[in-house]
């Protein structure tokens, strides 16, 4: 018998029907348009499994922010429970959404609003959950509210790779954080939960999504306090600089002022530049609101985001500056009363943000009319722009 051609059907030359269906590929990126946006029920879906995995991380990590709540109480971080909301709308910014809300959802909301709060006024609750507990039901409810509302925010289709790329970040993460807790290093398991954060990101939305909720979700780690040491190390630094600073501005205006160590004698009359009058609580403040207005600039050059954002201790320093400056002033203008002395000590922190957001401001303006935003048709290849 001669060679017989390979077999490439049935023997009836007609397709079966299981043969005429399409299946997936070995290759899993095969038919993969990383610019091809979700449909409207994968997108849901995707960010439903972004809320289910943040709850999951953020009740692994509740005894973390537990932790974390108690420098909350302290004035160097009180701060710190406005940076989650902060964030929120940071990522809703930049997520060229549309927010629309109909009426039942509203009243949902208002809902689920008035039960996380009103959880903790059931008397048979406080008895028998702890405190603790509650608050991480509340929080709970609050993401799963929070991502329903960011569910129309388009997501892109992500490639496999991509998506066990982020998978790697998240379990590097774990990693970190089961280190810290052998080793006891707070600062580590801290910033871990940020690194999980962002890995969910790009397993949930790839790098797409990375590169527009990045920023906004690495900016929750201004609600973590600094590591003890290098929170010692700065906040002495800042005193001494604050102390020889404000020294050297009262001498300049011809008042009779002399530092001795991180005290600064004004007419006889001593000034002591405490912990509190470090300024160190306003350059984490004021470094986080340049953070987030660099995050917001997105009109402008790189360049003056950059500006902005390595200007902010400078300012915050030398509004600290200011700030000491005119308490020693009042306080020797006005020697004799203690009730001016006081009102001025406890409220003259107030005025620190006006300041610092005024010079802001007048930084931005100089930036406004010295640099001129790009737009795309001013770099456009040759020959596709008419004229």
């Amino acid at each position: 018998m001669g060679n017989r051609p390979a077999f490439r059907g049935n023997r009836t030359g007609l397709k079966s029907p299981l043969m005429s269906q399409q299946y997936p590929s070995f290759s899993p990126d095969a038919d993969l348009d990383d610019d091809r946006p979700l449909d409207t029920a994968q997108n849901h879906k995707m960010w439903a499994a972004f809320a289910f995995l943040a709850m999951c991380l953020v009740a692994g990590y509740w005894n973390m922010f537990v932790y974390t709540a108690s420098f909350w109480k302290m004035g160097l971080y009180s701060h710190g429970w406005i940076v989650p909301l902060f964030a929120i709308f940071l990522l809703y910014s930049r997520s060229g959404m549309e927010m629309k809300v109909s009426d039942k959802e509203l009243i949902a909301s208002a809902a689920a609003l008035v039960l996380c709060v009103g959880i903790f006024f059931v008397p048979f609750l406080s008895e028998l959950v702890a405190p603790s507990s509650l608050a991480l039901v509340a929080v709970l409810i609050l993401i799963g509210l929070t991502f329903y509302h960011f569910r129309n925010a388009q997501l892109l289709e992500v490639a496999s790779s991509v998506r066990w790329a982020g998978l790697g970040i998240l379990l590097a993460s774990m990693l970190v954080r089961l280190a810290a807790a052998i080793y006891d290093a707070s600062p580590y398991d801290r910033l871990s939960f940020i690194g999980a954060v962002l890995g969910i990101c790009m397993l949930v939305g790839g790098t797409a999504m990375l590169r527009w909720a990045g920023p906004p979700l690495g900016f929750l780690v201004f609600m973590f306090p600094l590591p003890s040491v290098l929170e010692h190390n700065i906040l002495w630094k800042l005193q001494t600089g604050a102390a020889i600073a404000s020294s050297w501005t009262l001498q300049l205006l011809d008042a009779p002022a002399v530092r001795d160590g991180n005290k600064i004698i004004i007419d006889n009359i001593p000034l002591d530049v405490a912990d509190a009058c470090s300024g160190l609580r306003m350059a984490t403040i004021f470094g986080a609101m340049s953070l987030a207005l660099a995050i917001l600039m997105v009109e402008r050059p790189w360049w003056d985001r950059l500006i902005v954002l390595l200007s902010a201790i400078p300012v915050a320093l030398a509004t600290n500056v200011i700030r000491i400056t005119i308490t020693a002033l009042i306080y020797m203008f006005f020697p004799e009363s203690e009730g001016i002395h006081k009102f001025v000590h406890d409220w003259a922190g107030f005025a620190m943000m006006p300041i610092a957001m005024g010079i802001l401001w007048l930084e931005l303006e100089l930036l406004r009319r010295i640099s001129i935003p790009i737009d795309a048709d001013d770099f456009a290849a040759l020959g596709t722009i008419n004229g």
